[in-house]
């Protein structure tokens, strides 16, 4: 199997692991950066919608965190352990994070009626959302075919 039939799987995770640390360290800059805007105007906003703010921005850069790890441990791994697929499966665990609170905050909108919220994040989260779930597809095949690999030398 290959990454739109021009790059290895091998090669890819390469690519995916840089492009998701440099991804989310630009998005925990601006959960971070949001925060402060927030936090800045503290005095016109009442405290049941700070905590809701702070929580949700806190909640996404505690995903990009999250996928911050799985990136480095996806280049660590296809460095130190090229033919060990267990890493990948960490990795997949890692990276659902952020795609899974997609799906629920997307789902929490539709049950409140809230189209424009939908439509948002679908606009704003929508592409990197899809764009992580082709990754954690392309790796899950690295997955495979290193374990085929692994099964077929013992």
């Amino acid at each position: 199997e290959s990454c739109l039939g021009v790059f290895s799987l091998h090669t890819a995770s390469w690519i995916i692991a840089i492009l998701q640390l440099s991804y989310n360290i630009l998005s925990i800059f601006g959960e971070v950066a949001a925060l402060n805007s927030y936090i800045a105007d503290i005095d016109t906003f009442d405290q049941t919608n700070l905590v809701i703010y702070c929580s949700d921005h806190i909640v996404f850069a505690f995903c990009h965190f999250m996928a911050i790890c799985a990136a480095i441990l996806l280049l660590l791994s296809q460095t130190l352990l090229p033919s060990d697929p267990y890493p990948l499966l960490t990795w997949l665990l890692l990276t659902t994070f952020h795609p899974l609170l997609y799906l629920l905050a997307l789902l929490a909108n539709l049950m409140r009626g809230n189209i424009e919220g939908v439509a948002s994040m679908m606009i704003h989260s929508g592409l990197p959302f899809l764009l992580t779930m082709y990754c954690m597809h392309l790796m899950y095949a690295l997955y495979r075919q290193k374990r085929k690999e692994q099964n077929y030398t013992e």
